[in-house]
């Protein structure tokens, strides 16, 4: 089973909300599209920062087009960082991928590296332990309903093996 991009595009934009102009994010970091941080490199760094929940002229916004490119990039990355943790991703079922991708995504390969209990019931696709460490940790009590939403995702698929 490989990721697929276009499904995870819908699931991760609708955790992470999408606005085409730059705002500060939650953590105070100039943010565009879908949880994008701005880079000193990238073309929007010139775009005025506003309130996520403003309009915006267009000529200060992205396209749809450069909101998926940056998606891209950006999930990449979250990919990249869940074959580095999880020596059995290639054998995890989709589902799974797709849970810990959106996670990787929100907190980074450096913050999914830390679910030491969690990342451990994986390689043992014991999915009931993995909601359980899920559902135990700062990152469920700071995002709860992304959190839940993602956990009951992974019951799922130990529902599916019973």
């Amino acid at each position: 089973m490989t990721v697929d991009v276009t499904v995870l595009y819908d699931e991760i934009a609708s955790d992470e909300g999408k606005v085409l102009h730059p705002y500060l994010c939650t953590e105070g970091h100039a943010t565009i599209g879908i949880g994008h941080k701005i880079l000193h490199t990238d073309p929007e760094a010139s775009l005025p920062v506003k309130n996520a929940y403003d309009g915006a002229p267009e000529e200060e916004c992205i396209t749809e087009h450069r909101c998926y490119e940056l998606f891209q990039e950006d999930v990449q990355l979250a990919i990249d960082g869940c074959r580095r943790i999880y020596d059995n991703w290639e054998k995890l079922p989709q589902e799974a991928q797709h849970v810990l991708v959106n996670m990787c995504f929100q907190m980074g390969t450096t913050g999914l590296s830390k679910f030491k209990h969690m990342n451990q019931a994986i390689e043992d696709q014991a999915w009931g332990q993995v909601a359980l460490e899920m559902h135990d940790s700062r990152w469920s009590r700071q995002t709860p309903e992304r959190s839940k939403r993602l956990r009951l995702r992974m019951l799922a698929l130990a529902d599916r093996d019973d």
